[in-house]
């Protein structure tokens, strides 16, 4: 307890505003939120006869470009500024990017699905250029395993370009049709799941590593052989997604798992340590085996069900594990999640039981209905539960508030009296 830091306080609205431009976690993190519960509860209203909409058409889109857009968003407007050394989002392009989200969200809710994935093409675009244009103006380089995360989300863009096409009526051959699907609803979350977890896992174990820093600054030969290992992992996992569209589903899906499985061998560090440290570091293990699994499994069986272990059990538990160390890493409480979580706990068990309970229902057709609205409370229930311990401390600061140099800016001169440690 005598190591114990002091903890911040909340923010005023004021002083919260302007961190959120520095830090769009803040702010999209909690959208994400708000999607993820809209995106499930279709199932439940649907079972009421109260859906706006089908769910199978919803439901996806709200999860995908609702819930896992938002914080990955949040993610890397939050991240690249400080690994780039530029400047960070603007306060009215973050607010663009909230407001088209959650518009985005509201048109996949009603139906609307062609303006629903054109607006969504036009939000990841939005970052993307933005990252581009301050690209030149770098001070480091961003890590190699981040070429995935940018194929990734490229891909979701023509993905979703091409979704809204085909549902304005726009004529498209079968193979173009399965293609922008997978780019979309697999490659979204897989290929930034691969980039964030190579960059991010280890930064649980290993504080001090070397393996644990940013790759940044002037190019390396190690930096080298991991760009040229993440761009060939990136595009054997576009290859694998062409094969599962041309009707190679075994061949492209088994492609898919060796790549993911290769690739995380090859980039996360070999060290005891990776069996250690609290529950957060457990979720995030556990995320990337049913990953995997359910990739593998979907290769054989029917992939409706087998995907919801990579959907729900591998890219949800992750953000959720994810979003609590940095939500808790920049409110100065990061220390707290090298123990057990209790909570946060509860909510693992609440997703593997809503994951069991949605899969049951592919093999259960005359109790389909009720297991999914019964799948989607529980998530509901362990959302809620993550919300309720995780998404407070977006409101505080990780130290207390001051007047702070804005990324790409030299900071102000210190007093040579004063040696305060970081």
């Amino acid at each position: 307890m005598d190591t114990t830091p002091e903890l911040t306080g909340p923010l005023p609205p004021g002083a919260y505003l302007r961190r959120c431009a520095r830090e769009p976690y803040r702010i999209l993190f909690p959208l994400g939120t708000v999607l993820g519960f809209l995106g499930v509860a279709v199932w439940p209203l649907a079972s009421l006869g109260w859906a706006p909409s089908p769910p199978a058409q919803s439901h996806p889109r709200l999860m995908i470009e609702g819930f896992v857009a938002s914080f990955l968003l949040g993610f890397l407007g939050t991240s690249l500024p400080r690994l780039l050394g530029i400047k960070p989002l603007s306060g009215n392009l973050l607010l663009l990017v909230s407001v088209t989200l959650l518009t985005g969200g509201v048109l996949q809710l009603l139906g609307g699905q062609w303006a629903g994935d054109l607006l969504f093409a036009f939000t990841l675009l939005l970052p993307l250029v933005f990252f581009t244009l301050r690209f030149r103006h770098r001070k480091d380089n961003a890590p190699p395993s981040f070429i995935l995360v940018l194929l990734g989300v490229a891909g979701a863009v023509a993905g979703a370009f091409l979704q809204a096409e085909k549902a304005a009526g726009s004529r498209m051959s079968p193979l173009v049709q399965q293609l922008s699907s997978l780019l979309l609803f697999q490659g979204l979350p897989l290929l930034p799941l691969l980039g964030l977890t190579a960059f991010f896992l280890p930064r649980l174990y290993v504080r001090e590593s070397a393996d644990a820093q940013p790759a940044a600054g002037r190019p390396s030969g190690k930096g080298n052989r991991s760009a040229f290992v993440a761009t060939g992992a990136g595009l054997l996992i576009l290859a694998s997604f062409f094969l599962e569209a041309s009707g190679k589903r075994l061949l492209g899906g088994l492609l898919k798992v060796a790549t993911s499985a290769g690739y995380l061998a090859l980039t996360l560090p070999a060290s005891p340590e990776l069996l250690a440290r609290g529950t957060v570091a457990a979720a995030s293990r556990l995320a990337l085996a049913l990953s995997l699994l359910g990739l593998l499994l979907a290769s054989f069986l029917a992939p409706a069900g087998s995907l919801h272990l990579f959907f729900l059990g591998g890219v949800g538990l992750m953000i959720l594990s994810v979003g609590a160390q940095v939500i808790y890493g920049l409110s100065g409480r990061g220390f707290l999640l090298r123990f057990r979580f209790i909570p946060f706990e509860f909510a693992i068990g609440g997703v593997m039981v809503a994951m069991i309970t949605r899969i049951g229902a592919d093999h259960l057709p005359s109790w389909r209905s009720p297991l999914l609205s019964f799948s989607a409370l529980l998530w509901m229930g362990a959302l809620a539960l993550w919300a309720v311990v995780v998404l407070p401390f977006v409101l505080c600061p990780q130290t207390e508030e001051r007047d702070e140099p804005q990324a790409g800016e030299p900071p102000a001169k210190s007093e040579p009296e004063k040696s305060e440690p970081e």
